[in-house]
């Protein structure tokens, strides 16, 4: 019907035109007789306009009047043609910038419904269509009517639309429709328009869902690689982060937004050369590099982690970048590092044990030979007179046996086999004692302080070898300040938090008490620090003080620290100074209430004669049999010696003794094993035990712990008779 009225308008133009070339023919003809009567004069022009003329003329005139016609009809389709290619070729511009503006919406738009929208009101808005709906899937995604009355006539009712397919590669995915209103043109080469604009519309559309598609997989992807506890990454040829998981971005403490585009270096300024060019050499030879340790420096501290570093590949097989997935290891290279440590601590402590029989095996025979000197010394002086010069020799004697016998105790407190005398002790106390000598001992130019808790508790221990410890520890933090310094030493609680650490494992932790010894000077370095305790290791140059290069200061206190259930830790700046600080377990308040100390009264010189008592000696060493035996009868007792203890039993079985006094280490049945069978057989007897090791693991018990009295070798004359005057009574 549209085009029916558009023909009609088109045709009564041309007849009007026609209707004015008719009209102009007439015109001309009328003028034609005009002419006549100017040069006919004497006729009139109804004779002129109607008169008969020769048939040629009539002809002329009519030919002339068909030319008119012609004309007219020509020039009115030429007009026609002109208006119609001037419309189209504003149309056709009109349908070339809407096409241009919906390719750029397809380019620009992401989401498949406003492109569907934005579509429709461009095609509306520009080519003049009443109606535009896009449906895709079966449902409208986009709708755009025009608002203006000269589009749609109501009247006339509403066209139908023109619907076009949508399709991409094959496939339909919805579908175009346009109503056309009251357009100036329409015609097939606009339908192929709409199709060419479907197709780009289907196009579009496609890669919205592609890209969405892609976009919902990337996510996926990186969800899925956030959750992976692994640390992963993907850099560019030239080393620069295009992705990271969750993980690496907290490890490291860069949001993960923060690395894309960024390279190695300037993330990690510090980054070492080998893993850049370990990069560089994936991406020039196209192979993996698996299973590489490397070493972070973070803020958060040092870590370990295992990367293999993988090309990753074009379509054509050129590697255009490397991935990256890291492993922590930083707990498993703690348990190597660990580990080596347990192992080194481990040949430590069995150098350490080694070291300890050896050292008790020699303090047992050296106080064994100590005995015999001081005991004879001690013997010789007693007969001499006072006035013989052999006085002084013996003396002398005496001095030195004193001095190798304090040897053998260091040698037995660093192998943890000296035998303790513990009590409770006030740790205020063992400083307070300490202090006059220390001052003496340090010099003048070293400043002595102490800072003392007085509500520092108790402890159980033995105090002559706690004084030892801090004897060894102000000692060695005298020769650290050979121009003069401060040394303090203070007491106090521990912390809950302050518990053992590495290499203290059979400490007891738990309350403790805490000894500072803290110096002013030259402090110690690594090497230093990692050797302090083993036994003959010194930084002293032989002859530079007293004791010096021994090497046992240090070894001693640990192993007394260790013996009393405690340990140590040290706090060293080199130049600056050194702390010390010994760990010693608090002794309970109902444990420090019921346990006695061991002090002795002193006995009168006329109470240690024997008077006859009979004694029962047996000394596997024959120097120490006989001197013990010497000294015992010149005091009145009446002595039996043996050198076994089979031989005793022999003895026992015939004869009554009022004490038996045994060495512990003897040839078969040790002193111990003698004491606890006569125990069973001889209730009443009374023993005294002598040794120069009294090893607890070697011999099964302490003496102590069976009730029997025991004499530490090497001792003294007066020693061994105010034993037995002790086991006596």
């Amino acid at each position: 019907m549209r085009r029916l009225r558009r023909s009609a308008t088109a045709l009564g133009s041309e007849h009007r035109i026609i209707i004015l070339g008719v009209f102009a023919a007439m015109f001309a003809w009328a003028m034609w007789a005009g002419l006549d009567l100017f040069f006919y004069p004497d006729k009139s022009y109804q004779e002129l306009l109607f008169q008969d003329l020769p048939l040629r003329e009539i002809i002329s005139r009519a030919a002339i009047a068909a030319s008119f016609l012609l004309a007219a009809v020509i020039v009115s389709r030429t007009v026609r043609k002109l208006a119609s290619a001037e419309t189209r070729a504003k149309r056709l511009d009109t349908c070339i910038r809407s096409v241009r503006a919906v390719n750029q919406l397809i380019t620009r738009e992401t989401d498949r419904d406003t492109l569907c929208r934005r579509v429709c009101e461009v095609l509306v808005e520009r080519l003049g269509y009443a109606r535009v709906e896009i449906m895709l899937d079966g449902a409208a995604r986009g709708l755009a009517e025009s608002t203006e009355p000269s589009v749609i006539r109501r009247e006339t009712g509403p066209d139908e639309p023109v619907a076009v397919p949508v399709e991409c590669a094959g496939e339909t995915l919805g579908e175009l429709r346009v109503t056309l209103g009251e357009l100036p043109t329409w015609d097939d080469d606009e339908r192929d328009l709409l199709v060419e604009l479907a197709e780009d519309i289907a196009f579009g559309v496609r890669n919205i869902g592609m890209s969405e598609n892609l976009a919902q997989q990337r996510e996926e992807l990186q969800t899925i690689l956030d959750s992976i506890s692994a640390y992963i990454s993907y850099a560019d040829s030239d080393c620069r982060y295009l992705s990271v998981n969750k993980a690496l971005a907290d490890l490291v403490g860069i949001r993960q937004s923060a690395w894309i585009g960024k390279s190695r270096r300037e993330l990690f300024p510090d980054a070492s050369a080998e893993s850049l060019s370990m990069h560089a050499e994936v991406i020039a030879s196209g192979m993996p590099r698996r299973n590489i340790t490397e070493k972070l420096e973070l803020p958060s501290g040092t870590r370990w982690v295992q990367t293999d570093r993988i090309p990753y590949r074009d379509g054509d097989g050129n590697t255009i970048g490397v991935i990256e997935l890291s492993i922590d290891v930083t707990e498993q290279k703690d348990a190597e590092a660990a580990l080596v440590r347990k192992e080194a601590e481990l040949r430590q402590a069995q150098k350490m044990e080694a070291i300890g029989h050896l050292a008790g095996g020699i303090a047992h025979d050296f106080n064994n030979l100590l005995t015999a000197i001081s005991g004879y010394a001690e013997l010789a002086e007693r007969r001499a007179v006072e006035t013989d010069p052999i006085v002084e020799d013996l003396a002398a004697i005496t001095q030195a046996s004193n001095k190798a016998a304090a040897l053998t105790h260091q040698l037995l407190a660093f192998s943890r086999r000296q035998p303790l005398k513990l009590a409770v002790q006030d740790p205020n106390a063992i400083v307070h004692e300490l202090c006059g000598m220390l001052q003496r001992l340090i010099g003048e130019d070293i400043e002595l302080q102490t800072s003392l808790d007085p509500d520092v508790g108790k402890i159980e221990a033995d105090a002559s070898q706690i004084e030892q410890v801090l004897l060894n520890l102000a000692v060695n933090a005298r020769d650290a300040m050979p121009e003069g310094g401060s040394l303090t030493i203070s007491t106090a609680s521990a912390a809950e938090t302050e518990q053992p650490s590495e290499g203290w494992s059979d400490s007891k932790g738990g309350p403790s008490v805490r000894f500072s010894i803290t110096d002013t000077g030259v402090g110690m370095d690594e090497r230093t620090l990692s050797h302090m305790f083993e036994p003959f290791y010194t930084t002293k140059s032989p002859g530079s003080g007293p004791g010096s290069g021994t090497g046992l200061g240090l070894s001693v206190v640990h192993g007394i620290v260790k013996q009393h259930g405690g340990w140590i830790r040290t706090e060293t700046i080199p130049g600056r100074g050194t702390t010390f600080r010994v760990y010693l377990p608090l002794c309970p308040v109902k444990a420090a209430d019921s346990l006695a100390s061991d002090g002795e009264s002193e006995i009168n010189e006329e109470d240690l004669r024997g008077n006859g008592a009979r004694v029962l000696l047996i000394e596997d060493e024959e120097m120490v049999r006989t001197f013990a035996a010497h000294a015992l009868r010149d005091s009145g007792y009446e002595i039996v010696d043996v050198g076994t203890a089979e031989e005793a039993l022999e003895i026992l079985d015939a004869e009554q003794f009022d004490v038996v006094f045994s060495d512990i280490v003897l040839p078969g049945k040790s002193g111990v094993q003698l004491a606890e069978e006569l125990t069973t057989l001889r209730p009443d007897v009374r023993m005294l035990l002598s040794s120069g090791y009294p090893n607890r693991e070697s011999h099964g018990l302490q003496p102590r712990e069976w009730g029997f009295a025991l004499l530490d070798k090497p001792y003294s004359v007066k020693g061994l008779l105010e034993a037995l005057h002790r086991v006596r009574n």
